[in-house]
């Protein structure tokens, strides 16, 4: 089961990941915003002061969503899943569903990056690229807390063309501040975003969606 917080299909995400796995795979696809209006998607924002999370929707445009207003949704999909007989659920966004229930097993990213990308920044500057100029101070806490020395800044990935330059404009944020390596925390940023990170700043760079792939393909049957 491959659940998104925004609409399905992942057409800029999911072959991208199926491509990496080293066995074949059926995958059923589900997003909480699925057969949602304008407005019904509208109520499902953040309320003043809360930091959303970004959802890719179908026509390739994003909005800001509450994770608590959509955590019931983000359920739902998951009990369906659950009962199409999922051998496990991959969660397509890396905020933290540790709150969800589920018979079968939940990769939870939210839980799975921060303890890879933690490990691999001990002792050293880490750079952050967040979809969200919104949640970078949020961020930047987050890693304060856990002792890493993190710059973070934003380049949404769902900007059409113009997302290659937020990229550029990003990683030269973090070369300036002499940066380590690069974590690209949005499963939606590409591998054009980080040729771009990889070219401005010369360090090592994760990538979100490609990090997920070979998890999920550690899971699946030889």
């Amino acid at each position: 089961g491959m659940a998104t917080i925004g609409q399905s299909p992942r057409a800029d995400l999911v072959p991208h990941m199926q491509a990496r796995f080293s066995s074949p795979v059926d995958i059923i696809e589900m997003g909480a915003l699925d057969d949602l209006n304008a407005a019904e998607i509208a109520a499902l924002g953040p309320d003043s002061g809360e930091v959303g999370i970004v959802a890719r929707l179908r026509d390739g445009s994003s909005v800001l969503l509450s994770h608590a207003k959509i955590m019931p949704r983000m359920q739902r999909i998951v009990d369906a899943m659950n009962g199409a007989g999922c051998r496990f659920i991959v969660i397509l966004c890396g905020a933290d569903w540790s709150d969800i229930r589920s018979r079968c097993l939940i990769v939870n990213p939210g839980r799975v990056f921060p303890s890879v990308i933690t490990a691999l920044a001990h002792g050293r500057r880490l750079g952050i690229i967040k979809p969200s100029a919104g949640q970078v101070d949020a961020e930047r806490e987050r890693y304060a807390r856990l002792h890493i020395d993190a710059v973070v800044t934003a380049a949404s990935p769902y900007t059409g063309d113009r997302r290659l330059e937020l990229a550029r404009q990003a990683a030269r944020h973090l070369a300036q501040h002499e940066v380590d390596l690069v974590w690209m925390t949005c499963v939606g940023m590409d591998e054009a975003m980080r040729r771009i990170v990889e070219e401005e700043t010369g360090k090592p760079v994760i990538l979100a969606r490609t990090i997920l792939a070979r998890i999920v393909d550690e899971l699946l049957p030889a």
